[in-house]
């Protein structure tokens, strides 16, 4: 670190990462491997069904927006509701991962019963307690504040799919890693095809490194659009944002993700 503002970024990240597990009822910290390796996610290899990522630098990302800024989005596109029915189904029986053993409830999101997508909102996993949870995406408290979001920015529920990356409920003190994420991702890759979304907003750090791949900190990521090219080649402008939970946290935050609001609401006209 060669400035006191970097050293201010790294202690405000950190500080966001232990308030968003805090919100997620995460409070061990074992020293692995394997909890390195869930924040290294980015650095890990697609499944085999996905192509080679070639990684880029922000800037170059930035440079390529899949819009031009101040371009408005205005793009219909049908959503195909039997796959999204498949991938439902397909959640509901997965055993591909050690969190399927004490699964309680899964959620392979909710929405889309319009026509078309006009919003993507990727969260990281559903926090249960004992048998609850269901119904619920981000967390009672965490979808009704997304709810608000978007009635703030004049999208109904049938214009927005709201999921997350990992599919099964996570119970208090379980810590995911980056084979759950990797056991996950094909379905939400799939799901981005099934939706092909106008706009994809990634809420927090886990979801914004599964579907970018870049290591840069949420605060440096938030506030732009980059692109997110899908596994049909279909290219869809991505923003990433703070998550519910750590905004019921951080109040303070609110402000910038408003801001982030408004980025789409103009974007998408």
């Amino acid at each position: 670190m060669n400035t006191i503002m970097e050293k201010r970024e790294l202690l405000r990240d950190i500080r966001a990462v232990l308030a968003c597990h805090e919100s997620c009822s995460i409070s061990p910290y074992p020293a692995s491997d394997e909890l390195l390796s869930f924040f290294e996610v980015c650095a890990r290899s697609r499944t085999q069904a996905t192509p080679p990522v070639r990684r880029e630098t922000v800037e170059q990302k930035k440079s390529s927006a899949a819009v031009p800024p101040g371009t408005k989005v205005r793009v219909h596109r049908k959503i195909n509701h039997g796959v999204l029915t498949d991938i439902e189904g397909e959640v509901g029986r997965c055993r591909s991962c050690s969190l399927s053993e004490k699964r309680s409830v899964s959620t392979a999101g909710r929405g889309g019963g319009g026509g078309n997508i006009r919003l993507m909102i990727v969260g990281h996993w559903l926090p249960v307690q004992g048998e609850g949870g269901s119904g619920s995406v981000f967390g009672a408290d965490e979808d009704r504040m997304v709810d608000r979001m978007l009635t703030a920015i004049n999208l109904s529920e049938n214009e927005v799919f709201v999921t997350n990356v990992i599919k099964c409920g996570v119970a208090p003190g379980v810590q995911p890693q980056a084979e759950h994420i990797d056991a996950c991702l094909s379905y939400l890759q799939r799901q981005i095809a099934a939706l092909q979304p106008e706009i994809i907003c990634t809420m927090g750090m886990v979801s914004t490194r599964t579907l970018l791949r870049f290591s840069q900190p949420l605060s440096k990521l938030r506030g732009s659009f980059y692109n997110y090219k899908a596994s049909d080649g279909l290219t869809i402008p991505l923003l990433p944002t703070y998550h519910p939970g750590y905004l019921l946290q951080n109040p303070e935050m609110k402000k910038a993700t408003w801001k982030d609001l408004q980025a789409i609401q103009q974007r998408l006209g």
